[in-house]
């Protein structure tokens, strides 16, 4: 679990290590001419920098001199645990537990940040511990929070009431928690990112949350036993995050300024997930949309192979879209072109092929022979890419489709699988076949088609994934 938190990790900013002589030593090192001026800065910027120390150094440098003295105590708190050099909490927990609560119990705040990541929360003995350390934190303004508990990964240790009474958050990362059963009065004025991995939630807790952070920007749900469902709404609600999280249905009620939404490993409990997008006019990013585990929804209309694209089935807001399907199974290969007709303004399309599934055996070149032409692939795709390509035969024959009415492609990748692309004779193969379909004539004038290696870690990036400067996440 320890690596999971660590992969977890990644979302928070990476703070620039001390230098291996100490921030302390530098202040104290004078100036060549014997003059101390970082002393004699204004007391708003000493405490700025103070406030960016790991938390020891920052507490040591009231040691220095008496002008120091008291900037450590009347600056903002910044504690990430990691800083403070701890033993193995395994080992020694009373000692970890006292340093933790020394560091929160001694600073009179704000808080600024405070990262309890690396502690194991699961070893402290007393329940009053954890109870202290969120009083504190709700008292003192904690700003950007991040608790993980390193117990079972979904039904971790309930979760203080207090730290969700932290009007002053605007950053809170909760790892393995169980939510309380009920619903309170708290409000997030400021909450501006939100991120919940392996945590398990009451049926309407979640919207409470939504309903009570005006300023959200970020949802991540990651690995969580979560409700029903899930009502995306808000006005400043700008990605959602689904990862691994199982419920019947997500919809997009009301979003006006969602941009990207991201789904990884999802699917419904026994039945499909249902996918609904009612109210997002500026979604640019979506996927991974998948036949086999998500039934499609636009507004009232539910998605099936006979839909035909009507202004009331389609997202022309859609630049970026991916999904994942297996095309040696008929029932998603011909759910593909009704998904591609519900986003007719797509330049960026991604499709992994996907053997989930039992795959028929066929081919299924007669189908996309006699398929009609999706508007987004006529007059709006520019790059392809499919992912985990292995040299089907169905494969080649979505291809063939492709070539003939994609006229508007600049660029078709294939991201081959690990094993193809070691293997340079696999590669000659893929590249014979492409020739083949390359003899007739492609619908697009030029066209750069690549075959490219997968990705040396094929790790998921979380921060990628919600970086909106990021432009394809998919890539």
């Amino acid at each position: 679990m320890a690596a999971v938190f660590e992969g977890m990790l990644e979302w928070f900013p990476r703070r620039c290590p001390p230098t291996a002589a100490g921030a302390h030593s530098i202040a104290a090192t004078p100036a060549a001419d014997g003059v101390d001026r970082i002393s004699a800065l204004p007391d708003d910027l000493l405490r700025d920098v103070v406030s960016r120390l790991p938390v020891r150094d920052g507490a040591r440098t009231a040691a220095l001199a008496s002008r120091w003295r008291g900037l450590w105590r009347s600056a903002p708190l910044v504690l990430r645990d990691a800083d403070l050099r701890l033993p193995p909490a395994e080992l020694e927990p009373a000692r970890a537990a006292a340093a933790v609560g020394r560091a929160l119990a001694d600073h009179p705040g704000p808080f600024r940040t405070v990262h309890l990541t690396h502690f194991s929360l699961a070893s402290l003995e007393r329940e009053r511990d954890l109870a202290e350390w969120a009083r504190l934190l709700a008292g003192k303004g904690v700003q950007d929070l991040a608790l993980l508990n390193d117990s079972d990964p979904i039904r971790g240790r309930r979760l203080p009431a207090d730290i969700l009474r932290c009007a002053s958050l605007c950053r809170l990362f909760l790892g393995s928690w169980t939510f309380p059963d009920t619903v309170g009065d708290e409000v997030f004025p400021h909450l501006k990112e939100l991120r919940i991995f392996g945590t398990d939630m009451s049926d309407g807790y979640l919207d409470h949350m939504l309903a009570s952070s005006p300023e959200l920007e970020v949802l991540s749900l990651i690995v969580n036993i979560i409700p029903k469902r899930i009502c995306l709404r808000g006005g400043s609600l700008q990605c959602t995050i689904l990862w691994m999280s199982a419920a019947g249905e997500l919809a997009v009620v009301d979003a006006p300024r969602l941009v990207r939404l991201v789904l990884w490993i999802t699917a419904g409990t026994t039945e499909p997930m249902n996918i609904k997008i009612d109210r997002a006019p500026e979604l640019r990013v979506l996927g991974y949309l998948e036949p086999r585990v998500h039934k499609l929804q636009i507004a009232n209309v539910v998605i099936n192979a006979e839909t035909k694209a009507s202004p009331s089935s389609i997202v022309p807001s859609v630049k970026i879209l991916a999904l994942k399907a297996n095309f040696g199974v008929f029932k998603e290969v011909n759910m593909l072109p009704s998904f591609l007709r519900c986003f007719p303004n797509i330049d960026t399309l991604h499709i992994e092929s996907a053997i989930d599934g039992e795959a028929t055996g066929r081919h299924h070149a007669k189908f996309w022979r006699k398929a009609h032409p999706i508007q987004c692939l006529k007059s709006t795709v520019e790059k392809f890419f499919i992912h985990k390509f292995r040299e089907d035969r169905s494969e080649f024959e979505f291809l063939k489709f492709i070539a003939k009415h994609a006229k508007k492609l600049q660029a078709l990748v294939l991201v081959l699988t690990r094993e193809k692309f070691a293997s340079a004779e696999e590669a000659d193969k893929i590249t014979h076949e492409l020739g083949a379909i390359g003899g007739s004539k492609w619908a697009a004038d030029k066209c750069l088609v690549l075959l490219v290696g997968p990705k040396v870690k094929n790790v998921w990036s979380f921060r990628r994934a919600s970086d909106l400067s990021v432009r394809d996440p998919f890539m």
